[in-house]
């Protein structure tokens, strides 16, 4: 019985660890812009991206970034989102160790939940550090005529009724 729960909670934590880390971007202070600041350490880092709470037309813009040296820290070997690479900025190594800052965006995302994958190689306890910056394009409500408009429109039906009563007279 003991070892079927401590049997159980290994898998758990297993599994616990190969589920993806939800990222929930929040308010950054200015109209229609969120941001949200991430890490990783594993050999392979997924993320939930979720922007369903979202409206209108979103622009994403990510940035990775991660030094190695001498063993140390974490070294990024590549980063998708939705299966689009990343582009690296700098992706430099020498024998002493790597810099890296890896960018995706800007790019027009929906409003639903995104998958964030970023592989690397951690060094003695390294981390990557990650951001992502939302901004929407506000939905701007229906024009409302203003009164001139319908005047203008009920003396247009005015003429055309005038006109057809004239005709239907002669």
């Amino acid at each position: 019985m003991k070892y079927r729960f401590i049997a159980l909670a290994c898998g758990l934590a297993v599994c616990g660890a190969a589920s993806a880390v939800t990222i929930t971007p929040v308010p950054t202070g200015n109209p229609n812009e969120w941001s949200a600041q991430f890490t990783g350490s594993g050999a392979t880092n997924t993320y939930t991206l979720d922007l369903t709470g979202f409206a209108g037309a979103l622009d994403l813009t990510s940035l990775l970034s991660a030094n190695l040296i001498l063993g140390s820290g974490y070294n990024i070997s590549s980063a998708t989102f939705d299966g689009n690479p990343f582009s690296p900025i700098l992706n430099s190594t020498t024998p002493f160790g790597s810099v890296d800052y890896w960018s995706y965006g800007p790019g027009a995302v929906t409003a639903a939940a995104h998958t964030l994958v970023v592989n690397g190689v951690p060094g003695n306890g390294g981390s990557f550090t990650g951001s992502v910056g939302i901004s929407a394009t506000p939905t701007l409500p229906p024009p409302v005529p203003e009164p001139e408009t319908y005047a203008l429109f009920l003396a247009g039906l005015g003429v055309l009724g005038f006109l057809a009563k004239r005709r239907q007279l002669s």
